[in-house]
């Protein structure tokens, strides 16, 4: 007999597994409302190339435990799935891992019995708010605060909601070794100077501190378009310096990053069309999306075509049918992971946001749509 069946699931799974992840394995762990698929990514990325082989990943695309790659089915794994590929990460020589960690995992102790050589905290803004998961913004925030708990670095988004950030470094400086902050604000350790936005990728000049605590500036090339990646990238710097990462790897990481289902540009020449694919699926995700694609095609007709999970993350809803009726032209509704919830009823909950209704459809048929 538990108190606590979830945190108990964790301690006898460490056991199991013998905590094998302990044993010369270094985790990088990264919480947010946004952008910890694309900024994990960048981060293994930089840790291939410094390893010169294919290092442990977890995320929301996939997770990869250093010889079986399997598709995912959670942003982090429940408990005894994870301890499983931190184990197969050990078995298989790797020396890092870099995982996304959603605040359901910190919430419901799936994260409980690790610890983090570096951490990221990306941002915060409302999201997972309902009645299965957060029941207000205080225990959303709280729940990521969590990472900070279990970390030896830490690595803070200066830029974030001002509301938030105080709390953020006040809990980073009580629990962690050292923290890191990162933005395009002054005094930040890893500091944006300059961004440059060229088609498909970024140019960016940017000053640190590395191991040997002089200042330096340098530029790189980061392989993915939209402005808004350029924090991203600082994070994914900032983590790298953090593990003492040559800069020449962390250069090459980023001119070669590749990121599935983030800003992936096809065109059809003879119908003058450009589709952008992006797994942008929250506020934030969508607003900065829209900025991108409104700054680049400004005199071009706009389509958006999405849909919203089921059983979760019900206010997402709300925010898409809005967002829907100020950005786009014309509009697809259709089926995203419905769970058990029905399709059509997803699908016309967000219908009731957008006011012309007339400039949009539901196809429920996702290859249809």
């Amino acid at each position: 007999v538990v108190s606590n069946m979830r945190r108990a699931i964790s301690r006898i799974s460490a056991m199991y597994f013998d905590r094998s992840w302990d044993k010369g394995l270094k985790l990088v762990g990264l919480t947010g409302t946004k952008g910890k698929s694309t900024t994990a990514t960048m981060i293994k990325s930089i840790l291939d190339v410094h390893c010169g082989r294919e290092i442990g990943f977890s995320s929301g695309i996939y997770n990869y435990d250093g010889q079986n790659r399997e598709k995912s089915v959670l942003t982090t794994p429940e408990t005894i799935e994870l301890h499983r590929i931190l184990d197969g990460c050990v078995k298989n020589n790797c020396r890092y891992l870099v995982m996304e960690v959603s605040s359901q995992a910190l919430k419901y102790d799936r994260t409980l019995d690790l610890n983090y050589e570096v951490c990221g905290f990306l941002n915060i803004s409302e999201d997972h708010i309902s009645d299965a998961e957060h029941k207000d913004m205080e225990d959303y925030f709280t729940s990521k605060l969590m990472i900070l708990y279990q970390s030896r670095i830490a690595c803070i988004n200066q830029d974030m909601d001002p509301e938030y950030l105080g709390r953020v470094l006040e809990e980073a400086g009580k629990k962690c070794e050292k923290t890191v902050t990162f933005g395009f604000g002054e005094g930040a350790d890893v500091r944006g100077l300059s961004v440059k936005e060229l088609p498909g990728k970024l140019e960016m000049k940017v000053q640190f501190k590395n191991k040997d605590d002089k200042v330096y500036k340098d530029e790189f090339t980061v392989n993915i378009g939209g402005t808004y990646n350029a924090s991203n990238a600082l994070m994914a710097i900032a983590a790298a310096v953090s593990l003492d990462v040559p800069v020449e790897d962390i250069k090459k990481g980023l001119e070669t990053v590749k990121v599935p289902g983030r800003m992936e540009l096809y065109t059809i020449p003879e119908k003058s069309v450009d589709i952008i694919v992006d797994y942008a699926h929250n506020k934030m995700s969508y607003e900065a999306l829209f900025d991108y694609v409104h700054r680049t095609y400004p005199d071009r007709k706009v389509g958006f075509l999405f849909g919203c999970v089921g059983e979760k993350a019900f206010n997402r809803r709300k925010e898409a049918g809005e967002i829907a009726e100020k950005n786009a032209d014309f509009i697809v509704i259709t089926e995203l992971d419905p769970g058990k919830e029905d399709i059509n009823k997803i699908c016309q909950e967000v219908l009731e946001h957008i006011d012309h209704k007339e400039k949009a459809r539901i196809i429920t048929d996702r290859d249809k749509a």
